[in-house]
């Protein structure tokens, strides 16, 4: 009987412990921060490793890049842009350009961006917007001859991802094929929560 009743008495005095303080761990959790410097307005060239922001890797060719002016209409000031040009050895070129983003595991993200080619006569350069897409990644391919293109004017490409950890790899791959030449630019990144499930 003495057992049972400090059973009682020592339940009663936890449950209110319990009970009373409830966590809420997805707003502790989840960044408020997604992208920086989504339209390259810090003026800052980013550099090929240890960006704040963005990185760049150039691969391919003897390619260059830099912040150009002015960027998109919805960007600002300064573009993203890589002069695409063939390197002696390889008739393919290109620059990435990316960024680690802030993102909370399971929520769902759209991601858009404007871009533009100086030359769109033939269809040997494309951007590529690449993303997380569950445990592996997806992909947006617009090529410059793509119809409804037209040189130095902006348009936009997008798509939605849901995010499986704190940090999701973001990448635009500018290039060329063919030993073709280009300036390809990327402004205007945004990345934002959305309701709808990307799966």
């Amino acid at each position: 009987m003495y057992f049972s009743n400090t059973i009682i008495v020592t339940l009663s005095l936890l449950a209110p412990l319990i009970c009373s303080t409830p966590i809420d761990l997805e707003a502790r959790t989840c960044p408020t921060t997604i992208i920086r410097d989504p339209s390259f307005e810090s003026g800052t060239t980013p550099p090929t490793s240890g960006g704040n922001a963005w990185t760049v890797v150039g691969f391919l060719g003897s390619s260059s890049y830099s912040l150009t002016q002015p960027g998109s209409p919805n960007g600002g000031k300064y573009a993203f842009t890589a002069s695409v040009y063939p390197g002696p050895y390889s008739p393919d070129s290109g620059e990435e350009v990316r960024q680690t983003l802030s993102t909370c595991a399971g929520k769902n993200y759209s991601i858009t961006a404007d871009f533009k080619f100086n030359q769109t006569a033939n269809n040997a350069c494309f951007v590529r917007l690449q993303y997380p897409f569950k445990t592996g990644v997806g992909s947006v391919t617009t090529y410059s001859a793509t119809p409804g293109l037209t040189p130095n004017v902006w348009s936009t490409t997008g798509s939605f991802f849901q995010a499986v950890g704190t940090s999701s790899l973001l990448q635009f791959f500018l290039q060329c094929g063919n030993r073709e030449r280009n300036f390809i630019s990327v402004d205007n990144v945004k990345v934002k929560e959305f309701a709808g499930n990307a799966y």
